[in-house]
């Protein structure tokens, strides 16, 4: 049963420029440190909706929000995973914008003054994106750029079809107006929803910003998906993503071909990914057929060697192989 603490009357008041929509699952310990850097900002107008989804710590995370109850929408309900409980703050969000941060994550003093001056700057833009720096069980703290190489300041539906920015929601503020207009984030998604989401916001011909500066603090932690070194759940997710969005969007040939594209490299990064778990616990034959697998989209002559060697000298062949991933950094 969802429990809604009173908010302010928007009938009475003009609504808050934003909506800082937080789910909290299991981040007790830390969503103090996120809602302070919230009220810490430069920006002052907004709400804050907190949605307790389900969360086994419910105790705990209620004294932690004690001192906050004043200023925040508190809602609880069943465990509906990131997307349902976000879905469950934009249902009740008055803001003309929405940003999302997990709450374990922390926003720069600047972040919302930043995101709403350039999505001011830029109205035809649908969300705009930051910068992250990692930090955490990741060790020293690394700076996580959400664009590739050369990417401009503003990307097409294309440019993000391929992926090239991206999809943070701890770094990302969108209009409201255009999250209910594409429904919001897919909750079958339990992984991976927002890529599908970032997707559809700028589907036909919109655009998604990008800022290019490191305003959020990302939080790494143990069982989290970035903390895991090859990142399977993620890659499997992400192709499970890319799917839906392929049954979901009237594409054209050509953004279709595109996307089938990026299916086909997500699935052979898995599947390469598994080649070297295989090699590494001396399973031969399924390292053998991962890399082959691999290698319908890759078509690279050292796999193609690689294979070979296996099938002659498999112990001595997978130990030069997984060497020269790790030498490389793979």
């Amino acid at each position: 049963m969802n429990s809604v603490q009173p908010t302010t009357d928007y009938s009475e008041s003009p609504a808050p420029k934003v909506s800082v929509i937080i789910p909290a699952h299991n981040t007790a310990p830390f969503i103090a440190e996120t809602l302070d850097s919230v009220f810490g900002q430069t920006f002052r107008d907004f709400e804050v909706v907190v949605i307790n989804d389900g969360s086994p710590d419910t105790p705990s995370l209620e004294v932690a929000l004690q001192p906050y109850r004043t200023r925040v929408q508190y809602i609880r309900q069943e465990n509906r995973g990131l997307p349902g409980a976000r879905n469950a703050g934009i249902r009740i969000a008055h803001g003309e914008l929405l940003a999302f941060v997990d709450s374990d994550d922390i926003w720069m003093p600047d972040y919302l003054s930043s995101q709403v001056d350039f999505l001011d700057r830029h109205p035809l833009v649908h969300a705009s994106i930051v910068d992250a720096l990692r930090f955490g069980s990741c060790g020293e703290p690394v700076v996580w750029r959400m664009l590739k190489e050369g990417a401009g300041p503003v990307l097409t539906f294309e440019q993000m079809l391929k992926r090239e920015g991206g999809q943070l929601p701890s770094a990302m503020v969108a209009r409201r107006q255009r999250v209910l207009q594409v429904g919001m984030f897919d909750e079958q998604l339990r992984i991976g929803e927002d890529v599908e989401f970032c997707v559809r916001l700028c589907f036909p011909d919109g655009t998604i910003g990008y800022l290019g500066q490191v305003l959020v603090k990302y939080r790494q932690r143990p069982g989290s998906l970035t903390s895991d070194p090859r990142n399977r759940k993620w890659k499997v997710a992400e192709g499970q993503a890319l799917r839906a969005l392929r049954q979901k969007l009237p594409l054209t040939n050509a953004q279709r071909t595109l996307l089938d594209d990026e299916i086909a490299a997500t699935d052979a990064a898995l599947a390469l990914s598994d080649a070297f778990d295989h090699l590494s616990a001396d399973r031969f034959q399924q390292g053998e057929r991962c890399l082959a697998e691999a290698n319908t989209y890759f078509r690279d002559p050292r796999i193609t060697l690689t294979r070979f060697g296996l099938k002659s000298f498999p112990r001595w062949t997978a130990r030069v192989a997984t060497w020269l991933r790790k030498r490389a950094g793979g």
